[in-house]
């Protein structure tokens, strides 16, 4: 099952010390590529601000976008609550943040709904809600999204087989070079080795 891990490297950068601005340039904008808004970009020019000041970014920041609609403060409250990443965990309120982040249209928030309901993170394992939810995150350009969505089309997870549709995402996911989709075409000799 797929992980929280970029968001928590992504978190756990901003408090780094030995990060010269550039990389945390780099960083940040490797993140927020997928789904910066304005609000999003002001949250990001506050974190390098705070940073470039010498100052420790705090959960207050965070949470005080978060509060005013950022989709990507939002996703950064919901992965700390749900780790308990420096803040007390809480999995009711970390699932309330990220279903916000992906009203707001951040595609990695829906992969992290994916895997709490998937897994039964504090709520009881739902995989129609999983498959849901990876939809909206596969739907909005995640090639690892696109490969498990696919599977569970395959698989029937969640809901009805769809081959046909499995295929066409698996074929997106692939496009974006995303390896696994690739050794499965290839596999199943749907493209050329």
């Amino acid at each position: 099952m797929p992980k929280i891990e970029q968001a928590k490297k992504f978190i756990e950068s901003l408090s780094e010390q030995d990060l010269s601005d550039d990389e945390l340039l780099a960083k940040t904008n490797k993140f927020f590529s997928e789904n910066c808004s304005e609000i999003d970009a002001e949250f990001v020019d506050k974190l390098l601000s705070s940073k470039a000041e010498g100052l420790n970014v705090g959960f207050e920041l965070m949470e005080e976008y978060a509060y005013k609609g950022s989709p990507a403060a939002q996703l950064a409250i919901g992965a700390l609550k749900l780790e308990g990443k420096g803040v007390v965990m809480n999995v009711h309120e970390a699932i309330f943040w990220l279903k916000r982040s992906f009203i707001g249209k951040n595609p990695k928030s829906g992969f992290l709904l994916f895997s709490v309901y998937a897994n039964g993170i504090g709520v009881s394992e739902n995989m129609v809600k999983a498959r849901e939810y990876l939809k909206g995150s596969a739907d909005m350009g995640v090639p690892k999204a696109q490969y498990y969505y696919a599977g569970m089309l395959l698989e029937g997870e969640g809901g009805e087989i769809d081959e046909e549709l499995a295929i066409d995402y698996m074929f997106l996911a692939a496009n974006s070079g995303y390896e696994d989709a690739i050794t499965f075409l290839k596999d199943n000799e749907l493209i050329e080795t």
